[in-house]
């Protein structure tokens, strides 16, 4: 698979249909997120709290599928148009989605304290190899527009920075969760704007 990815040109995204498919990625990420994200509470349960204690596991599981290829796929669209094809960055990006999908599928429940903690790291991981992907996106995109690299680079430390600071104000709640995916998504908006401008 890694090959694969790797192996992805500019031919392979050259489909007026895939240009669609970008642009119901960036409707379908924030929409569906909150779509289950308010099926209870934000600021009393997380996600993963809604999708494993109060029965809504199945609809958490397709959630995370969904919301990872479609991130997955934005983004590889994105490399490759840009000709990004540092191969640590994709690998980062592809473990993202791999570890997206673990979160979803591995229970987290307070009579499964190893799987919980299981499911917790997976979570971490998902963020933090998505974060270092784009990081190392935006690191090169210097070498081609240094203004729009420090704009982008700020944007996605306030969108990781405003995740844990939401963290610490309210807890482990669904509010920073949302706020994660709603400003990921603005980020990869206004970021496909400035770099596929030209």
């Amino acid at each position: 698979m890694f090959k694969r990815v790797q192996a992805l040109d500019k031919k392979d995204f050259d489909r007026a249909y895939l240009n669609y498919l970008a642009v119901f990625a960036l409707i379908a990420i924030p929409l569906f997120t909150w779509l289950f994200g308010t099926r209870e509470s934000p600021l009393d349960y997380t996600l993963s709290m809604i999708g494993n204690k109060l029965g809504y596991r199945i609809n958490f599981i397709t959630w995370g599928i969904s919301i990872g290829l479609l991130l997955t796929f934005f983004l590889l669209r994105l490399y490759v148009l840009k000709s990004f094809r540092n191969p640590r960055a994709r690998r980062l990006l592809i473990w993202s989605f791999i570890f997206l999908i673990l979160t979803v599928l591995i229970p987290a429940v307070e009579h499964l304290p190893i799987l919980k903690k299981l499911h917790a790291i997976a979570a971490v991981a998902f963020g933090l190899s998505l974060s270092a992907s784009l990081y190392m996106f935006v690191c090169y995109l210097h070498s081609i527009d240094e203004k729009v690299s420090i704009r982008s680079m700020w944007f996605l430390l306030t969108v990781v920075f405003g995740s844990i600071l939401l963290f610490f104000l309210f807890g482990n709640t669904g509010v920073f969760e949302l706020f994660f995916f709603f400003s990921i998504t603005l980020f990869l908006f206004i970021l496909s704007k400035w770099v596929l401008r030209e």
